[in-house]
């Protein structure tokens, strides 16, 4: 594949994931952290959504052109011709796989047009709920696109539950941060505990993402790489060492904000300095972890490209 190919390979494939892991995050945040605090910032954070769907679908739709005409392209050699692009649409597992994703695509796209209008908040609720549901089948089925297909129906499964899980956290400390910066702000009306209990109810969820990251991260290595020289002696192995690496400087960051900045936050004072130190900590750690996971991001664009070593 040319090196130029392999870029653009790479791109799409980061972007894409990226945004998907976002798009089904804002709204799993939504639904099981922001539902019980957001009553104070209501209009914020429901603009927080609209304009996240807006920007995120578009990405997600020419992102996913852009991948789908790179595997056309690597599968054919060349620059692909309309007739190849039919070819890998009709008569390729990707092309059937990529055919499912539009069709939830246009549904979430449907949605968040619904979204936009003044509806019933019972209504709009429902229409969240969906927006789960389809922005969850749109991330999940990404293992069809990768190693998972190579393995077994476990290996399968911890792939799409991995992908999911990855959506609550990391992929949730993007609207997190985003809320916690406007319930944190001098002219906002938030008391202490609606700061505590967002920050409570996110690191219960983050430290449950964690573990379950962790196995079905386990479960995956133990299919795709032979043995512990692989992470050294193959491509793959040392780019999913750079991987577990990134992971564990986030999850060690993640720690920090659970073991000693959140004990300083669960008092009902959040305007006293202490409080004050403690946020400007947490929100510091949370934008390193946004940037490790970004690179974690790039690393599995990458990886999808290499060959494994299966067991």
């Amino acid at each position: 594949m040319p090196a130029s190919l392999n870029a653009w390979f790479i791109l799409a494939r980061a972007v894409h994931y990226g945004a998907c892991l976002i798009f089904f995050g804002i709204f799993a945040f939504d639904r099981f952290v922001a539902a019980a605090v957001a009553t104070e910032a209501a209009a914020y954070w429901k603009s927080c959504m609209r304009r996240f769907s807006l920007v995120l679908l578009p990405l997600i739709f020419i992102s996913g052109i852009g991948w789908f005409v790179c595997v056309a392209a690597t599968m054919s050699g060349q620059s692909p011709e309309m007739e190849t692009l039919k070819s890998v649409w009709t008569q390729t597992q990707f092309g059937d796989v990529w055919k499912t994703r539009w069709i939830f695509w246009f549904a979430a796209s449907a949605a968040a047009i619904c979204q936009s209008f003044e509806l019933p908040a019972s209504f709009q609720k429902i229409l969240i709920w969906l927006q789960l549901v389809f922005s969850g089948v749109i991330l999940g089925s990404l293992a069809w696109t990768g190693h998972g297909l190579e393995g077994s129906a476990g290996h399968l499964i911890a792939d799409v539950l991995h992908l999911l899980v990855a959506g609550f956290w990391p992929a949730g400390l993007l609207p997190f941060t985003l809320l916690l910066r406007k319930l944190v702000q001098p002219s906002a009306i938030a008391s202490g505990d609606s700061i505590s209990t967002l920050i409570r109810r996110f690191s219960a969820w983050s430290l449950a993402s964690v573990v379950l990251l962790a196995a079905t991260g386990f479960v995956n290595s133990w299919f795709l790489v032979g043995s512990l020289s692989d992470f050294i002696d193959h491509p793959y192995g040392r780019w999913l060492l750079a991987k577990i690496i990134l992971f564990v400087f986030t999850v060690v960051l993640g720690a920090v904000n659970l073991l000693r900045l959140k004990p300083r936050l669960t008092m009902k004072t959040p305007n006293s300095p202490a409080a004050a130190a403690a946020i400007s900590g947490l929100q510091l750690n949370v934008r390193c972890e946004l940037f490790l996971s970004t690179l974690i991001i790039i690393v599995v664009a990458i990886l999808g490209m290499l060959p494994p070593t299966f067991r």
